[in-house]
């Protein structure tokens, strides 16, 4: 008897695995190009509904087939064992877009909002002793520094210029922490090195460096770029970006990858040839205005964009800047794998580099084809 228990506990459970499995596969969000065919199949048992769905059944499973038919946002509602397990599935129906290809080399400046603070260092004084002005203070990494005695401050030599702006005495100190407005007050220290009044904290205003152009939509002026968002170096997160410019960038030389060490383009940015503004930075690239477009993209012709959903396994082209003269090439790669979670916004495929040339410059896909660097000071 315990036995048959026992056996029926195990087909219980194995049913119910498949089942959230089979569920988990469902995306919880969609996007699609208007007109696209989209199919997936999912088991009998769990229930689809909604205006934007129509449904066939099979012997053992059934297919979902969605509805691309308009543009805009529609809902279907998933559920399963009576309803015990429900979720929403997000479709999102897009216009179909054009866009010119890039991979250009370009220039790279950011600003965050505010001073980020990355770390602590004690300063010596003019008396030769060692002081921490920060230790009587909640600010730690992480911290965001806005106002310096009610003035606003958004670049490092901002911060230093309103500290000094007095030659003693403290300052109150205005900055986020999680999200949360604080103050302190703190009494800089003035530096044996050069006479500066310091806090004693490492900051960061922003970040800079070179990356790969993606795609320009000329009816927008609007640019895509890198593929993956700039994040600040120490503290591995996306820098909360107020401005910055897209550049003018050229290549300098190429370090080539080798097995378990990257290589790297080592570029060079033009500041006083400004190409763009940067507006947004995600953790899919970073968006911003295009200008100086007429002689730019001479002689390159708009491409349709294809969904996630239609990227296949096998041969494909990257375009990119490896070379001196600064000229966008095509190389061949192959694709090996792709995601098969739903759910995976980026990072969604493995690529091989096959091309000879390609491989004889770099060894593969290298840093610098979407590099930053960035600068910090206390």
């Amino acid at each position: 008897m315990k036995q048959k228990k026992f056996f029926m506990l195990v087909i219980l459970f194995t049913i119910l695995y498949v089942y959230i499995t089979n569920i988990d596969k469902i995306p919880d969000e969609i996007v699609l190009f208007q007109d696209e065919d989209y199919k997936f199949s999912y088991l009998k048992g769990i229930d689809i509904e909604g205006d934007k769905v129509s449904i066939v059944e099979s012997f053992f499973n059934k297919l979902a087939k969605i509805k691309s038919d308009f543009i805009g946002d529609a809902k279907l509602t998933l559920s399963a064992f009576g309803g015990v397990m429900k979720k929403d599935i997000n479709v999102s129906v897009l216009p179909t877009t054009s866009v010119i290809v890039g991979g250009d080399t370009v220039g790279i400046r950011v600003y965050s909002e505010g001073v980020l603070v990355i770390g602590e260092s004690p300063v010596q004084g003019i008396d030769g002793k060692w002081y921490e002005p920060y230790s009587v203070t909640n600010i730690e990494k992480g911290d965001k520094i806005t106002k310096i005695n009610d003035v606003p401050v958004e670049t490092i030599e901002e911060l230093v210029e309103v500290v000094n702006m007095q030659s003693s005495g403290e300052v109150t100190v205005e900055y986020e922490k999680d999200g949360i407005v604080l103050t302190d007050e703190i009494l800089p220290v003035v530096s044996l090195g050069d006479g500066v009044r310091r806090l004693g904290l490492w900051v960061r205003d922003g970040a800079m460096g070179v990356g790969t152009l993606t795609f320009y939509i000329p009816e927008e002026h609007m640019y895509g770029a890198l593929g993956h968002g700039i994040s600040d170096y120490d503290l591995k997160e996306l820098i909360d970006v107020d401005n910055g410019t897209l550049n003018i960038a050229s290549i300098l030389d190429v370090t080539k990858g080798e097995k378990e060490v990257p290589g790297e383009l080592k570029g060079l940015l033009n500041d006083k040839l400004q190409i763009g503004t940067i507006e947004h930075n995600n953790e899919n690239g970073i968006y911003g205005k295009f200008f100086n477009t007429e002689n730019y993209f001479r002689d390159r012709e708009k491409v349709l964009v294809a969904s996630k959903n239609e990227i296949k396994i096998g041969k494909a082209i990257v375009i990119c800047t490896v070379d001196e003269d600064s000229i966008p090439k095509e190389y061949e790669i192959e694709i090996e794998k792709i995601s098969d979670n739903p759910n995976v916004s980026s990072k969604g495929m493995i690529i091989k580099v096959t091309d000879e040339k390609l491989l004889e410059k770099t060894g593969g896909i290298i840093q610098g084809m979407s590099r930053k660097s960035d600068t910090s000071k206390r």
